[in-house]
């Protein structure tokens, strides 16, 4: 079954990291680095608003695959990140059974989306704007997706994998927190769930206690996974290179933030903050943290 999971994954959404340097948005004026970062900040609220919502792993996991996916056909400079975002979650809990009603799904995307600075009660002109976006924007994402709504997500993989590697129970929550940061990134359309799952357990060994590590510490259990070497520590770089890029992009905007006046600092900041998983030492932080951004 795990096998045929993933030749299915990679019969239409396969792309390589040159593809990624000609998306839409970079034709458009964003850099590579500038669309990663929209991006991510886009899975954080999503993450964000499924947290507030109590909604299962699979369906942010699955909106932030769809997000990835539409962005490969259509550039940030048409679309705001926020709004695809949004609309990729209420996809989401369509896609996965898990539905959650405008009324209650939209006030809380707002809140996040607003760093907690506005609100969007039904009945308000604003919940009404992001009614229409939604609703309107849902139809351009399914003719992005080509009304392909199946994802096999790295964590049935991370289930496989964990079986065969034997590592510690907190090793290998650590591997399954890691997952959410990958899929903040367009990993999932280069690289194969397997591939992301295996680099989880990597990357959280890198980072775990010596006694988390307990019985990995030899890379042994690479092979016992069958893992490529290769395309892991890819991948497992190109996470690390992330992080030091938003922490310093997240310095940049504290900076900025610091110098503003009262002013401006009480108005809703028009250039995107990050929702970050950050970096200190070996010290990482796995899980994403509210938006900072208004749309």
């Amino acid at each position: 079954m795990v096998a045929m999971l993933e030749q299915r994954e990679w019969t239409d959404w396969q792309f390589t990291r040159e593809d990624l340097r000609q998306t839409p948005s970079v034709h458009c004026g964003w850099t590579v680095e500038r669309e990663e970062l929209d991006r991510a900040k886009a899975c954080s609220l999503i993450y964000s608003a499924s947290r507030k919502l109590q909604l299962p792993q699979v369906t942010s996991a699955s909106a932030c695959v769809y997000l990835h996916r539409f962005f490969m056909r259509h550039s940030l400079k048409e679309y705001h990140h926020y709004n695809i975002a949004a609309t990729c979650l209420f996809f989401a809990c369509k896609a996965e059974e898990t539905l959650r009603k405008l009324d209650l799904f939209i006030p809380v995307i707002v809140y996040y989306a607003s760093k907690g600075n506005r609100k969007a009660p039904p009945g308000t002109g604003e919940f009404e704007k992001w009614r229409t976006v939604i609703l309107r924007t849902e139809v351009v994402l399914l003719e992005a997706l080509c009304f392909d709504m199946v994802v096999d997500h790295p964590y049935v993989f991370l289930i496989e994998a964990l079986e065969k590697a034997r590592p510690t129970q907190q090793l290998s929550q650590m591997a399954w927190n890691f997952i959410a940061d990958f899929l903040r990134l367009p990993l999932c359309l280069v690289y194969s769930p397997r591939a992301i799952a295996v680099a989880a357990i990597s990357l959280a060994t890198k980072v775990a206690s010596a006694e988390m590590r307990k019985g990995m510490e030899d890379g042994s259990w690479m092979d016992r996974v069958g893992a490529g070497n290769e395309s892991v520590a890819e991948i497992v770089q190109w996470l690390l290179d992330f992080y030091t890029r938003e922490a310093q992009a997240r310095s940049v905007s504290h900076a900025g933030a610091d110098s503003a006046s009262n002013e401006v600092a009480q108005t809703p900041a028009s250039s995107p903050g990050s929702a970050t998983s950050p970096m200190s030492s070996a010290i990482i932080s796995h899980q994403p943290s509210p938006m900072s951004e208004t749309k």
